[in-house]
This record gives C-alpha cells, sequence and structure tokens, in this order.
C-alpha cells in the first residue's frame, strides 16, 4: 500500500498524455532498451491510457485497445519506485472496472512465460489455441479474463446526455439528467396543482 495521495485516471489532457509518455519512456525505452518507434507504435492515438499519479506525478500507465468483442489491456509500466506496491493493481482494477462499465466482458493480455503463475491468480488464463509471441527477447504467452455483466454498463438505450459525456463520466452524467427529469416532473406538477386551483 502506498502511504501518498493517489489518483487513477482516465486521460484526457495534453498534460496528462505527456505523463504517460513520460512513464513508458522511463521504464521501457530506457530501463528494458526497447527502441522509442517500437514503443511509441503509434497506436497510442486510437487507445484510451489510464495514468496513475503519486503526490500529483506520473508514476504508472497501462494502454486499453478496442477489438469487436474484447479489449487488450498493454503497455502496463510502473516507475520502479512503485514496483512493490499495489500500484499495478490499481491500475489494473481501473482498467476493469472502465471497460465493463463499455459493455466488454473479455480482456485480452500477454505476460512473460515466467509470470503465468502470478497472472493466474488474477483471475487470468491463456488462451486457448493462441500462438505464443517473442519480443524483445521475451517469451509472452497470450491471457485472457472474463469479466462479469455489469449492471451499469453504458447502452445504446441511454438518454443521449449520458452517451454524450466524457469518457468515464457517464454515471455523473446520469444523475445530471435524473435531476433534471424530477425537476421537469415537479415542474408538472405544480403547474397541474395551479391549475387545478385556478
Amino acid at each position: 500500500m502506498i502511504e501518498s495521495n493517489i489518483e487513477i485516471l482516465i486521460v484526457r489532457s495534453d498534460d496528462d498524455f505527456a505523463g504517460i509518455k513520460q512513464v513508458r519512456q522511463s521504464v521501457f525505452v530506457q530501463e528494458h532498451h526497447i527502441p522509442a518507434e517500437k514503443e511509441f507504435d503509434g497506436n497510442d492515438y486510437c487507445a484510451t491510457h489510464i495514468l496513475a499519479k503519486v503526490d500529483g506525478k506520473p508514476a504508472g500507465t497501462m494502454r486499453i485497445r478496442y477489438f469487436s468483442d474484447f479489449v487488450k489491456f498493454e503497455r502496463m509500466a510502473v516507475l520502479k519506485e512503485f514496483r512493490k506496491t499495489d500500484l499495478a493493481d490499481r491500475i489494473m482494477n481501473k482498467g476493469f472496472d472502465f471497460v465493463s462499465r463499455k459493455g466488454f466482458k473479455t480482456v485480452y493480455g500477454e505476460c512473460k512465460k515466467e509470470l503465468l503463475s502470478r497472472w493466474k491468480a488474477c483471475g487470468y488464463q491463456p488462451v486457448e489455441g493462441a500462438p505464443q509471441a517473442e519480443q524483445n527477447g521475451m517469451i509472452l504467452i497470450p491471457i485472457m479474463r472474463r469479466l462479469p455483466q455489469n449492471p451499469h454498463a453504458v447502452t445504446i438505450t441511454m438518454h443521449p446526455e449520458v452517451l454524450n459525456a466524457r469518457e468515464d463520466e457517464w454515471e455523473k452524467e446520469s444523475w445530471n439528467v435524473l435531476k433534471k427529469q424530477k425537476i421537469g416532473i415537479l415542474m408538472s406538477c405544480k403547474r397541474m396543482v395551479s391549475a387545478n386551483n385556478d
């Protein structure tokens, strides 16, 4: 557990986008010697990013990409000083909550062969029939995790204001819509009472 001010958020600003790049530059490019052109592959512009901040400073990140009926969690990186904390778990849990709110029920990932047992303990299983990959001298095993149906998932029949809300603010917008509806009903009731009294 980290005894600090921690924020786990969906990236929605240039400053936060720079923060995820800073973390990945430090972890993947400098520490693991992955060429920058491979690490920053262009997919960053069509993905969702989660950023963990500790005391206001970028400390960890993960990228989410979307496919027809599953999402892919990738580019998980946590700065060295936070690796023996629960920061990676917090990032992952934010991802699970976020994609389940979008209605996804399957998460795909890849893990180092030697870390498979750790990922199994987190609810992941190897993807049957999927080929292993070799990247930067590592053997990567395709893994997946099923998510339960989220009763609060965003659906096509929701109010347009909810569907137009900023990413990860659907619940807040739902409450705003409910408040407006309640106010509208109260105003209608007042008008009816007033009309009946006249």
